[in-house]
């Protein structure tokens, strides 16, 4: 507790004026006898008795109402932390002194023991309880206010920059009223005073100016990742706890969202901001006054849309490709259900039209491709798929967003990036050197037509039989088709698999050839069905690249029930290159005979097409490491030992209405030789990695983030890595090779569990920063006399004035009922 004017206190010293105006006033009586009056001088003792004690409480009121006087001219404070157990303490000492004037009134009368009792023990017991909170009070004299109001300050100005501090409510953001807000505290700081910004960047930097801390607080920003602020607030304790100035303050800026207190019920800050420590050796530090701004909008008015669940079919393909784009509406609890409008736009992809002639970015202007109208069921939620079709060659920027945004647009769009680029160098691994030339031939009909020996094309096939596995440099192909194996040693198996974990894209098209040497000459009919073939073993072969196990064939039923392919997974960009719906394929004029039954797949496992009457996949792909596994169940094409044993099925034959096995094969060739060895669309915070060959692209590029600013990026052990991800949007890269400018990129969205408008509760603050230290204000009045509260305490003056008061209506009865009796007495 502090007094504002300490010399007035001296003021108590007029409390013996009563006391002595008390004892000047009292006059010996003399003694006269008269026997006629004796009977009643019983009666006059107690009368006597009973004026002594209205005289003793008259003197009393009078003393504590200068004692009053003093202290409320005194101007008492005690910290914000303190005032309630203050008021507590008044009050439990004014309802003693009103029960042990009660116990003495009684007394003075006469009354029973009983009645004298009553009030005594409940005086005393009130004493007790005010002695307890007083002494509460008073044994915490380190948390007194200060005494001067007009010195300097170290404040820090936490800021949150989560994603939902993008909220536009009456035309303002969240962060855009947390500047004005930051600005309006800066403007009230004393001059001298000490200004740390704690937001977007990790550190904590203390200016010594105002201009300082304004260039510092408009760099912040809305970051796509919920901030951590009990860490802020932690650091922003740290920051001001270096100051050498008297007070130190810290103001925190939120719209007290649960994800940004994630961490509260974890941490307690009590002993950052008390100062104290566990440690008896340590010294206390200086408490630390915490402020805490709710720029938050009212629940009643809360109204979101938001894009969640991307799923991409591919983000590399071919030139003129197409991928599939599938996502999730979903509406807050409570919000008007309607028909909303989905677009897709995308930038147009032209090499020239990204820079201009001063060197200095040009970004062209998205082109609307696509737009849906969903409407929303009961739940208030919706599913979207868009096609992007013809992406030109090179790196494609797109946007699939809301048409009209709500007022938390940071999760109304995705930003995507997809590659177009020609597919690497295939190798056909098959020890049929008929079956291999077949199978390129199939996937690049130009080989061996106008061209010279030694000459090497990108969409060239190389054929290569088994035996030269350990020869091959599997560096130099995007895919892998492995044709009808039949064994393959643990070596070479091992070579394959550590070529696809390294982003390579292998295709297995099992024959004939997977019976092994356990059948006679290739006749797969001699298996019976359930038997177990190529299990996995020690020595590992063929089955380590499966994503399951063979266990045995199963032939068309006898009864002429036919067994066709049919889609499974319709999105998957394998089926990209028929351009309509899978479903659309006339299957069933393509009737399989006999297939291997694939079973006990990988958990990862994904199956793209089954066979109807089996139920077992014909087409699964599995992922391994930063490439992946394609095996397809029967062999396409037809491998010539079967020449003379019949057909595997009609997908291949020389008609030229058997387009649909050919393009299922020739699309899944050119999905594992597009695909990229790192993906192109990141969450915000990851770090991004593209695959950068120097011999084929530039060493050193120019990025532009998604805010405007540019750096320099260089490529180091043949990729490109970037953790700075903080904005969401498209990241561009531009570096100049030979043959011109190059433009690369990719982009960064919002994880969609970064971003929740449920409030924290207010408990959970409690928890951690204290009852008595939770200081939180939505108005700036509010903010400026919790502010003055916590600085110079709570002012105790106005009630002691109205206590002052009701003393001095009391004394004024008391003493005009006492002095009213004494005449009549005397009368």
């Amino acid at each position: 507790m502090t007094f504002l004017h300490v010399s007035l206190l001296a003021g108590c010293l007029a409390a013996l004026a009563p006391i002595i105006f008390h004892m000047l006033g009292r006059r010996q009586p003399k003694t006269l006898e008269f026997p006629a009056i004796r009977f009643v001088k019983k009666t006059a003792v107690e009368a006597q008795r009973g004026w002594s004690v209205k005289r003793w409480i008259l003197l009393a009121t009078r003393v504590l109402m200068v004692l009053l006087l003093a202290a409320a001219l005194a101007a008492p404070r005690v910290a914000s932390g303190l005032f309630a157990n203050s008021l507590l303490a008044g009050l439990l000492g004014i309802l003693a002194i009103l029960s042990s004037l009660a116990a003495i009134v009684l007394w003075g009368r006469k009354r029973g023991m009983l009645a004298i009792a009553i009030p005594a023990i409940l005086g005393l017991g009130l004493w007790l309880a005010a002695g307890f909170y007083g002494w509460a009070v008073f044994n915490r004299s380190s948390d007194t206010p200060l005494a001067n109001n007009q010195g300097p300050v170290c404040a820090a100005i936490v800021v949150d920059t989560s994603p939902t501090m993008g909220y536009k409510y009456l035309n303002h953001t969240r962060l855009e009223d947390a500047k004005e807000m930051a600005s309006w505290l800066m403007d009230r700081l004393p001059v001298g005073s000490e200004i740390a910004i704690i937001g977007s960047d990790a550190g904590g930097r203390v200016n010594q100016d105002r201009l300082s801390a304004e260039r510092q607080l408009d760099r912040v920003a809305v970051e796509g990742k919920a901030c951590d602020l009990i860490e802020r607030i932690t650091l922003a304790a740290d920051t001001v706890r270096k100051s050498k100035l008297e007070r130190r303050e810290v103001y925190v800026l939120s719209d007290m969202r649960k994800i940004a207190w994630r961490n509260a019920d974890n941490v307690d800050l009590n002993p950052f901001i008390t100062g104290e420590s566990t440690d008896a050796n340590v010294e206390k530090q200086p408490r630390i006054l915490l402020q805490i701004i709710d720029l938050g909008v009212p629940e009643k008015d809360i109204r979101n849309w938001a894009l969640e669940n991307l799923r991409l079919s591919s983000e590399s393909v071919v030139p003129g490709g197409s991928v599939t784009l599938q996502a999730d509406l979903r509406a807050l609890e409570g919000d008007i259900k309607e028909q909303l409008m989905i677009e897709l736009a995308a930038e147009p992809n032209e090499k020239k039209s990204v820079s201009g002639r001063d060197g200095q970015w040009q970004i062209p202007d998205a082109k609307l491709l696509d737009r849906q109208v969903v409407q929303p069921n009961e739940q208030g939620s919706a599913s979207i798929q868009i096609p992007w079709k013809d992406l030109a060659e090179g790196t494609n920027h797109a946007v699939l967003r809301l048409a009209r945004p709500d007022p938390l647009e940071i999760d109304n769009v995705y930003h995507l990036t997809i590659e177009a680029r020609e597919q690497g160098k295939s190798v056909v691994i098959c020890d049929d050197a008929n079956d291999g030339q077949l199978v390129a031939l199939m996937l690049d009909p130009s080989i061996g037509v106008g061209k010279d020996k030694g000459s090497e094309s990108a969409n060239s096939v190389d054929v290569e039989t088994r035996a030269r596995i350990s020869h091959i440099d599997f560096s130099k192909y995007s895919s892998v088709v492995l044709f009808n194996p039949s064994e393959l040693t643990g070596d070479e198996a091992d070579r394959i698999a550590g070529w696809v974990r390294n982003g390579g894209g292998l295709l297995i098209v099992l024959g004939p050839g997977a019976v092994g040497p356990q059948a006679i000459n290739g006749n797969a009919s001699a298996i019976a069905a359930g038997s177990t073939l190529l299990e996995k073993g020690a020595q590992g072969g063929v089955p380590s690249l499966l994503p399951g196990k063979i266990r045995g064939l199963t032939k068309s039923p006898m009864d002429g029930t036919l067994t066709v392919l049919r889609p499974v997974l319709a999105n998957h960009p394998i089926w990209s290159i028929f351009e309509r719906p899978p479903e659309e394929i006339p299957w069933v004029s393509y009737p399989v005979y006999q297939h291997w039954n694939l079973v006990d797949l990988d958990p990862a496992a994904s199956v793209i097409a089954s066979y109807t009457q089996s139920e077992l996949p014909m087409m699964v792909e599995s992922i391994r490491g930063s490439g992946r596994v394609v095996v397809m169940t029967l062999p396409y094409p037809e491998p010539s030992v079967t020449a003379s044993k019949g057909a595997w099925s009609e997908l291949y034959t020389t008609s030229s209405d058997a387009w649909p096995g050919f393009a299922l094969f020739l699309g899944t060739v050119r999905y594992l030789a597009t695909q990229n060895k790192h993906p192109l669309n990141y969450n915000v915070g990851t770090t991004a990695v593209l695959e950068n060959n120097t011999k084929e692209f530039p060493k050193t590029y120019e990025l532009r983030q998604p805010n405007g600013e540019e750096i320099r990026v260089d490529s180091e052990d043949e990729s490109i890595s970037y953790s700075f991800t903080q904005q969401p949007g498209h990241y561009r890269l531009r570096g100049i090779r030979a043959r011109g400018v190059l433009n690369r990129g990719f982009s960064v969205n919002v994880d969609r569990n970064e971003v929740s408008l449920e409030s924290v509760d207010r408990s959970v603050l409690e928890k951690s920063i204290g009852v008595e230290n939770l200081l939180i204000a939505k108005e700036r009045d509010q903010v400026q006399s919790s502010i003055g509260e916590g600085r110079y305490g709570r002012d105790l003056t106005p009630f002691l004035w109205v206590i002052l008061a009701m003393m001095v209506m009391a004394e004024q009865t008391m003493s005009s009922r006492f002095y009213t009796s004494k005449r009549k007495g005397k009368s």
